[in-house]
């Protein structure tokens, strides 16, 4: 699980990226002051530090949320929803992202 959390991390790392380039090209004028600080915010060290607490969490204690944790600095924990096929959905309450789990890796 962690490790598609994680992903998920680098996905919206490169997603950021991609949007931040394209604006610059595009809306040279536009404010991406937000738009880099988040980026800012996905770094090797917020990764290992959201691994790190990863770890402290047990079931049937919920995992903290990557986004809240990487852009709020906030232990936000994920919610699961009613599995779904072989995935098992997760919601953050804070920042409404969600996360879809192969059940395989609980």
């Amino acid at each position: 699980m962690l490790t598609e959390l994680v992903k998920r991390l680098e996905e919206k790392r490169a997603a950021l990226e991609d949007e931040l380039a394209g604006i610059r090209l595009n809306e040279p004028d536009r404010d991406t002051k937000e738009l880099e600080q988040r980026l800012a915010s996905i770094n090797e060290q917020t990764i290992k530090g959201y691994k790190e607490l990863w770890r402290t969490f047990t079931p049937p204690n919920p995992f903290p949320c990557p986004f809240c944790f990487a852009f709020r600095k906030k232990v936000s924990p994920l919610k699961p929803q009613k599995l779904v096929g072989d995935m098992e959905p997760f919601t953050c309450p804070d920042c409404r992202e969600e996360f879809d789990i192969p059940v395989e890796l609980f």
